[in-house]
């Protein structure tokens, strides 16, 4: 009788530790999901930007490789500053002034550069492709400075890019797609910038003079820019 409850004992242990297992592989196993992309044209997105120290919320548009403008609202340090990415070329401004860019973005400016080159890069390709969970799709990957993440929702919307060496997360609201255009990237953002300079500033330009030449001068603004960079 003995020898049989320690059969029993020992067969119900097995099955108990067989289950355990089973259970642990369930909760483990991922599933691989693949959306549409929708950032390989031209996009815009409202943007709140929350990193070690600060938060900032900004539009954040993308008008093809290597051509992106940033305008921000907040903090007040910053609002209206604009950060307009193209060629590997940064360059700051401020109610159509330039500028150096300011100290209070530059971590900022270097950490929204890492996300331009990521999603510049994942413009290449049609689809995207990643782990789907609880209706999001989740896309990880890393550069030189360390492991990132970027969701989407299943329809291929942007929501969140984290990148955890920065102790940056980055959540889209309001992304939309712009139209296509015969220009290349770098026409369609000069051809934007100027056009929001010159109505900025009130001056009458013909057209044919916008789209051949860089920014005319403007005389100095009598209202305060935000902080420069010594």
């Amino acid at each position: 009788m003995n020898c049989m409850h320690c059969v029993k004992r020992i067969f119900a242990v097995i099955s108990l530790h067989a289950f355990v297992l089973s259970t642990g592989c369930t909760v483990v196993q991922t599933t691989t999901g693949k959306v549409s992309n929708l950032m390989t044209g031209a996009f815009t997105a409202e943007v709140t930007i929350t990193n070690a120290d600060t938060e900032s919320k900004a539009v954040l548009t993308r008008y093809g490789t290597d051509a992106w403008c940033v305008v921000f609202n907040e903090p007040q340090t910053l609002s209206g500053v604009q950060l307009d990415f193209v060629d590997d070329e940064v360059k700051a401004s401020y109610k159509g002034l330039e500028f150096s860019v300011p100290q209070s973005a530059q971590a900022i400016r270097t950490e929204l550069q890492d996300l331009m080159d990521i999603i510049d890069d994942m413009a290449l390709t049609p689809d995207l492709n990643g782990k789907s969970d609880e209706g999001k799709l989740i896309c990880d990957g890393a550069i030189d400075e360390g492991n990132y993440t970027l969701t989407f929702t299943d329809t291929g919307i942007p929501v969140e890019f984290s990148l955890p060496c920065y102790n940056l997360v980055v959540i889209f609201d309001s992304f939309s797609q712009q139209g296509a255009t015969s220009q290349t990237p770098t026409e369609t953002f000069q051809t934007a910038i100027l056009s929001e300079t010159v109505i900025d500033s009130g001056v009458e330009i013909a057209t044919e003079s916008v789209a051949e030449t860089d920014i005319p001068e403007q005389e100095a603004s009598t209202e305060s820019v935000p902080e420069q960079q010594e």
